[in-house]
């Protein structure tokens, strides 16, 4: 039955995620992934590493990750401010992908306001915990982070870092062809279940009042630290410190949403 089911997969679903190469990193084990249809191990990680060019994952930080990230030449994490993260994926849950293959994310919630709110303090908390454990091994894997707000603030020098970091020279044409690749309305061409809007500080307007304190009660050490507004006005962009504080408690507990099982 499974290849006749299969026949029929309405790729259009998965339109954005066929061409990469996505790793689900579990405590004691590392699989494929094509969304939440095909999942299968990797036997030989080494040969898998050998064979690709870039590799996807959301793994949260674990001993097994740090074993398999190490594997890699260039490791790039992406930021992005936990309010605008609560707003995008409370949309992306009720998005006709998330609704037919991960119906099991919402329980009894029937519209992104109530799931948001209802869900808050998981999904900061999620945050808090996947971008501490990265942080906390920023100088041993020797990882680049990229703040999604400096890419649509000033998306040629963010690539010009990357691009440094990468040790890779290209000339102003290739890179103007990059540029309108991951244009947001180029990108959501191919991936419009999962791409909304593009924005930042969307927060600043969405959220209530007491949602904004609820998410400062959480988050206020990492976004004091990653230098992210704590009111309602945005006046400067995050960036890194220049220096971590050697008595900083970064988080790095469990990650709950999505979260693989264990094998």
């Amino acid at each position: 039955p499974i290849y006749e089911a299969a026949k029929k997969l309405n790729l259009n679903l998965f339109k954005g995620q066929i061409n990469i190469n996505f790793l689900d990193i579990t405590k004691n084990a590392v699989f494929y992934r094509l969304g939440n249809v095909f999942r299968y191990p990797v036997d030989d990680i080494d040969g898998y590493i050998n064979s690709c060019s870039v590799v996807w994952t959301h793994a949260p930080m674990s001993s097994n990750v740090v074993n398999i990230i190490q594997k890699f030449d260039k490791l790039i994490y992406i930021i992005r401010d936990p309010r605008d993260v609560l707003i995008s994926w409370s949309n992306f849950v009720f998005s006709p992908y998330m609704q037919r293959y991960y119906p099991y994310i919402i329980s009894d919630e029937t519209d992104p306001e109530t799931y948001l709110n209802n869900n808050l303090k998981t999904i900061v908390s999620d945050w808090m915990n996947h971008v501490g454990g990265y942080l906390k091994h920023q100088k041993y894997l020797h990882i680049h982070f990229v703040f999604y707000e400096r890419l649509l603030h000033n998306f040629d020098r963010e690539l010009e870092k990357i691009l440094e970091y990468l040790e890779i020279d290209l000339d102003e044409k290739a890179q103007g062809e990059i540029k309108e690749k991951v244009s947001f309305n180029h990108m959501k061409k191919d991936s419009q279940n999962h791409l909304r809007k593009g924005k930042l500080g969307q927060w600043i307007d969405l959220l209530s009042e007491a949602q904004k304190e609820e998410v400062l009660e959480i988050a206020t050490p990492l976004l004091k630290l990653l230098n992210y507004p704590l009111n309602s006005y945005i006046d400067s962009l995050p960036e890194l410190p220049e220096k971590f504080p050697e008595n900083l408690n970064l988080p790095d507990g469990k990650v709950v949403l999505l979260k693989p099982s264990n094998h």
